[in-house]
Parts: structure tokens; sequence; C-alpha cells
């Protein structure tokens, strides 16, 4: 059942018109699977705010054990994950990294839980009318969905077993939800597998966490702070550098990384499974890369972009330029 649809989108930027078309498939291939399922409740592209964190979720199913998240991925040529765990994309014929979309599933999955932590009460049965049941057991899956046409490259068999092309994505959500239910079942026999089990929701609760959800939605269409049209106006008035490409809205602040050990300018900027950071060539410690919106303050999820990294910021659009070296 689609509770939230997908909302068609056109942008102008290239980069933004392809992982909008990425989005479009993946949800394509969701709502053909589950359209007419009452036990799954697919919802498309939620933007959810809470305790003054976001998550941006590119497609998220409700199921009878919990949730499972996608994260959509626009690779026209391959993506692959070395033997250290860290991802790269094929690019104008050469490898650059990118962050690990596994991870960045994890932590919108994070912010839902807590989310959903916080309404307990008025979305979940009382056991016998009285106890207050809990989202402390359930299950949350992450899926990293490569575009259909793209090609996913292994450094060891059976590395990062959810990272799928977009069509194989609903059977394996299926798959996980038929592991839970055989796991429930007590009379299985595996009395571990019974008790690990996640809770199971029964189809009332599912439809109000799904609503829930829907309701809690805060789209990108809706008015975006002034502070960040003001500072998102100044930026691209006074800081673009010379030759770049003017994007509408960005923040073209010019962040210039030291190592934090020795304060070395010969950094080298790399992905780990950890996110972002610039091996220094003087000592050969890392510094962790991570910068916050001038506008609003929410945290970019930045790509390799050259040596140094890129972000958009998931609370008002902008862009921002990290320097590395």
């Amino acid at each position: 059942m689609i509770i939230k649809p997908y909302e068609h989108k056109d942008p102008k930027d290239p980069r933004l018109k392809a992982g909008a078309e990425a989005e479009r498939q993946m949800a394509h291939y969701l709502d053909r699977y589950f359209r007419d399922s009452d036990r799954f409740l697919v919802l498309h592209d939620l933007r959810l705010e809470y305790d003054g964190d976001r998550a941006q979720i590119d497609h998220l199913v409700v199921h009878p054990f919990g949730v499972a998240i996608v994260e959509s991925k626009s690779v026209s040529t391959a993506v692959r994950i070395n033997a250290a765990g860290e991802w790269e994309r094929q690019w104008q014929g050469r490898w650059v990294g990118m962050p690990d979309p596994l991870l960045q599933a994890e932590r919108q999955g994070i912010l839902l839980k807590r989310l959903l932590h916080a309404h307990e009460g008025e979305l979940l049965d009382r056991l016998l009318g009285r106890i207050t049941t809990t989202f402390t057991h359930m299950a949350i899956d992450v899926f990293a969905a490569v575009s259909a046409n793209g090609r996913i490259v292994r450094a060891r068999a059976h590395q990062a077993p959810r990272a799928l092309k977009a069509d194989a994505v609903p059977k394996a959500i299926e798959a996980e939800v038929e592991k839970y239910r055989r796991a429930n079942n007590p009379l299985s026999g595996d009395i571990i597998a019974f008790v690990k089990a996640p809770r199971d929701f029964n189809k009332v609760e599912r439809q109000r966490i799904a609503r829930f959800l829907h309701a809690k939605h805060r789209a990108l269409a809706d008015p975006v702070p002034e502070e960040c049209a003001e500072a998102s106006a100044r930026a691209v008035q006074a800081v673009v550098e010379p030759g770049a490409q003017v994007i509408q809205k960005a923040l073209r602040r010019k962040v210039n990384v030291v190592c934090r050990h020795c304060g070395g300018r010969q950094l080298e900027a790399r992905i780990g499974p950890w996110g972002p950071y610039a091996k220094c060539r003087d000592c050969g410690q890392n510094t962790k890369v991570s910068e916050k919106c001038a506008a609003c303050g929410t945290r970019y999820f930045l790509e390799r972009d050259g040596n140094g990294f890129a972000g958009t910021c998931e609370g008002c659009g902008s862009q921002v330029r990290v320097a590395v070296g």
C-alpha cells in the first residue's frame, strides 16, 4: 500500500537530475511490488525532524516487524566497495570516493527510532490494556539501491549484501520480513531466534506508524527560513571562485582543512567507513572532516570532489565546498 506517493521532480542541475531519476526508478519498483499489500506500507521522499536533527529518507517501507530504509544512488557506470569497506564511484573514467549509503541510511534509522520512541503511547497498543509497549525491539533494515543500469563491484564475496540493484530491493525486503516471521514462531524450535526476533506490529499499529510519519514529513516546498535565503544570496554574490559554476542558493564558503595533529596542510581527501576524513602526508595521522550549514546549522553529508569534499544541506538545500590540501 502506498501511503506517501513519489512526487515527480525536475531539477535543472545535472547531478540533482540524475539523483531524482534514481529515486523515481526505485519508487517504481517498490510501488509495483507492494501496491496491493496491506502488510507493506510505502512512503517516498520523507523528511523528518526531531530534537534539532534532520533525516531525509529516500524510501521507507513499514512492515509487520519494523521498517526498511532504502537509500537511492544514481550510478550510470559502476560503484565499487574496496577491501576496507570504502565506497567509490566511477566518474569520467576514474574512481572517486563517495559516502557509504548504508551508513547514511543507518543514521536516518537512528533519528527515526528516536522519533517513534517519543510517541510510543499514541502509536502502540497496550498489553492487557495497561502495559505500554515499546519500539525497542523493532527491526530497522537498511538498503542501498544502485540504478538498474549500474554495476556493483565488491572486493570480497558477500560484501555489503544489502547493496543491490534497484530492481532487486523489494524482494530482498520481503525476504527479511519472511525471516522475521519464521523467527517469531515459538513452534519453530529455534529458541534463540525466537528470543531475538523483533516484535510483531499488528495491522492497526502499522497504519498508525505510517500515517504518523507521513504527518511529520517536512516538505522542501515549505518556506525556507529567511536567514537561509539571505546567507545563500550573500555567498553566491561574494564567495564564488572564478570560473566555478554558480548554482542557485549555493553556499560557496571556502573551508581549508588543516591536520589537527601537526597543523600540516599537505592533506589527501578520503572517505572511510565513518565518513569523510583528511590523511596528512606529513605525520600520517587522520583528521575527521565535518561541516555544518552556516545558515541553518544542519550537518552536511559530504562527498568527494577532487581533493576535497562537497555537500548539500538537507535542511535548506544549500551547498558547500570543503577544500583539503
